[in-house]
């Protein structure tokens, strides 16, 4: 019995992790350019300041490189920007597209007080998990807490400016009903609990890709990933990932290269066109 619910259970425990790292990934890449339309004099003094949203009417492609091998694409752009009190927000689109498969997650931007804000709600990323998990197991219990999530840039990018964050650990909870032949079906649970951890800009560095080169700012900050899978016939299985993030930024373009990396796996992702 144990041999038949071991290959399902690893496959759930992955298909969790996989879901928090695309809502990391929105987060990433909502930080983008200046708007003409989100002007905004804070008088925090020192020069002129850029919120990091992306420009309207602008698509910028992206590549997705993993150290396993496989790879994707990202297209991220505003689809809509709707004023809230006298201040623009932006609709964001990110489309991810890897491993023959297409994911559209959303997140909202705007600025305030010298600061670049982004709102991130429930990922459409947690809809394609639960999908996967229906193909194998039962869904008894499903509670997803912790969105809106907020990620806040300060805008001037210098060296040290803060790369902060917002809200409760993001925690996923999910009771199975795992199909086993003929002989029934095995209670699980998953747990899983991200988390993240504050950063800061670390440098100024010129980045060249196929879209240009670009004058950067670098900033640094991290995730961690706790993931619980247990059953009522095995041993809890616990696992616990650290992912250093390294993302470069250039002002009146938006993000220009990403790089992601745990003690499995790295993952760069690369801006290739502006459209």
């Amino acid at each position: 019995m144990l041999n038949k619910i071991q290959a399902p259970s690893m496959s759930l425990a992955g298909f969790a992790k996989s879901a928090f790292a695309l809502a990391m990934l929105a987060l990433s890449f909502t930080a983008c350019k200046d708007d003409d339309d989100n002007v905004n004099p804070d008088g925090n003094g020192g020069g002129t300041e850029k919120a990091f949203i992306p420009t309207k009417d602008k698509s910028y492609s992206y590549k997705i490189t993993d150290s396993d091998g496989s790879d994707g694409t990202m297209i991220t752009k505003i689809v809509s920007t709707k004023d809230s009190a006298g201040m623009p927000v932006h609709t964001i689109h990110n489309i991810v597209r890897e491993n023959e498969e297409e994911v559209t997650l959303v997140s909202k931007a705007y600025a305030k007080s010298g600061t670049t804000i982004n709102e991130m709600p429930y990922p459409t990323a947690l809809k394609s998990l639960v999908n996967e998990i229906n193909d194998v197991a039962y869904i008894a219990e499903f509670e997803v807490t912790g969105f809106p999530q907020y990620q806040y840039l300060e805008n001037n990018g210098k060296v040290n400016s803060a790369l902060t964050f917002k809200g409760d650990p993001i925690k996923l909870l999910m009771k199975l009903e795992i199909p086993v032949g003929e002989e029934g079906s095995v209670d699980a649970a998953v747990e899983t609990k991200l988390t993240y951890k504050n950063g800061k800009s670390t440098g100024e560095e010129t980045i060249t890709t196929t879209a240009g080169e670009f004058k950067c700012t670098k900033w640094e900050y991290s995730y961690e990933v706790y993931t619980k899978f247990e059953t009522e016939v095995t041993e809890p299985e616990i696992t616990t990932e650290l992912f250093n993030v390294t993302l470069w930024t250039a002002p009146g373009v938006g993000v220009v290269k990403s790089i992601e990396k745990s003690e499995e796996s790295t993952s760069t992702t690369e801006l290739r066109k502006i459209d």
